[in-house]
């Protein structure tokens, strides 16, 4: 056999050199994820009500939420918590100030379907 066959056999038989030659490919796949664009809510707090008391809402109506005014906004991504924060206003624009980052596990757990409503009747 031809020596220059042997060997070209054996690299073709080695597994790709990616620790050698930089960070795998995951990070480019980061990267391209990094640009897109998501939808974030702010979430003062929540209420919950009868169709017909909300029906019965008018202009300058006050709904009560379930939370106090010193309680921490939440920060929504995709409905998970990601974060709560303080409501600042910054140049005449709302924005939040990131006080806490919620765990892995929070992130998770939370969603805008599963959060626990605030009692109620609905009669």
């Amino acid at each position: 056999m031809d020596p220059e066959s042997v060997s070209s056999g054996d690299e073709s038989m080695e597994p790709p050199n990616d620790k050698v030659n930089g960070p795998p490919p995951v990070t480019l796949n980061l990267d391209l994820l990094k640009n897109i664009e998501l939808p974030v809510t702010l979430r003062f707090g929540s209420a919950q009500m009868s169709l017909r008391d909300l029906t019965a809402l008018d202009t300058g109506a006050v709904i009560e939420l379930d939370r106090a005014l010193t309680d921490p906004v939440e920060v929504l991504v995709g409905g998970s918590v990601i974060a709560r924060g303080e409501p600042i206003v910054v140049q005449g624009v709302y924005g939040v100030r990131i006080s806490e980052i919620a765990s892995r596990h929070e992130r998770l757990m939370t969603t805008a379907l599963n959060t626990p409503a605030s009692g109620g009747d609905a009669a």
